[in-house]
C-alpha cells in the first residue's frame, strides 16, 4: 500500500465504494435475469465484476470518490438497464428487481460486521483491517438507506411505486426524471441528513 495514509485511506475507499455499487447492480441484474427479463445478460451485465457494472466510470465512480474524498455525501449513478415488459409479472416483478440491490448493500453490511467482529483483536482501530471492514459496513449502510427513498428513479421509487393504484404510479412516473435531484436535495440538509442516516450511524457506533 501507498506510504502516505491520504493515498492508503482513498485506495481502501475506493476499492469498497467500487465493490459495494458494483455488486448492487449485479443484485439488480442477477434478479431481473432470473425473472425472465434478458436485457441485462445482452448488455454483459450479467457478471459479478463490479467494473462491468460502473458505466460510465465517471458518474459511477470518480464524482461519487470524488465527493467521498472531501467529505461530501454521496452524489454519482450506476444503473442497469432491464426492460419492466418482459417480466412474467410486470409490477411484482419491478419491485423484486429494485428490492434486490438494496438487499444485496445490507447483506453486505451484515457479512462485513460479522466478519469484524471475528476478527477482534486482528482488526485494531487504525489498521488497514479496520479501515477496510468500516468503509465497506458504512457505505452499504449508507447505499441501502439512499437507494431506498421512495423516490424514483430511486430503488425505493420503484418499491414504493408497487403499492400505489394507477394514477398514484402515473404520478409517481412523472417524477422520475427529477426525482434524484429532489432526494439529494433533501438529504444534503443537515438536519433531515442526520435522522435519516441515524440508524447507520447508530449501528456503527455500537459495533465500531
Amino acid at each position: 500500500m501507498p506510504s502516505d495514509p491520504r493515498i492508503t485511506e482513498f485506495v481502501i475507499l475506493g476499492t469498497a465504494w467500487v465493490l459495494s455499487i458494483g455488486l448492487h447492480e449485479a443484485g439488480h441484474a442477477y434478479t431481473a435475469h432470473w425473472l425472465g427479463d434478458p436485457t441485462p445478460e445482452l448488455h454483459g451485465r450479467l457478471t459479478l465484476n463490479p467494473f462491468a457494472h460502473l458505466k460510465p466510470i465517471n458518474t459511477a465512480v470518480l464524482l461519487p470518490l470524488f465527493f467521498l474524498a472531501v467529505g461530501g455525501g454521496i452524489l454519482g449513478a450506476a444503473s442497469t438497464p432491464i426492460d419492466p415488459s418482459r417480466f412474467r409479472k410486470p409490477l411484482r416483478d419491478r419491485l423484486l428487481v429494485a428490492a434486490a440491490g438494496p438487499a444485496v448493500n445490507l447483506l453486505l453490511a451484515g457479512a462485513f460486521i460479522g466478519i469484524f467482529l471475528l476478527l477482534g483483536e486482528r482488526a485494531p482501530r487504525g489498521s488497514l483491517n479496520h479501515t477496510f471492514l468500516f468503509a465497506m459496513v458504512h457505505l452499504n449502510l449508507v447505499l441501502f438507506l439512499f437507494n431506498m427513498v421512495p423516490i424514483p428513479p430511486l430503488d425505493g421509487g420503484d418499491v414504493f411505486r408497487y403499492f400505489l393504484g394507477v394514477r398514484g404510479r402515473e404520478v409517481l412516473d412523472g417524477m422520475r426524471q427529477y426525482g434524484i435531484i429532489v432526494a439529494i436535495i433533501l438529504l444534503n440538509i443537515p438536519k433531515v441528513a442526520a435522522v435519516y442516516f441515524m440508524p447507520a450511524y447508530l449501528l456503527e457506533g455500537l459495533v465500531f
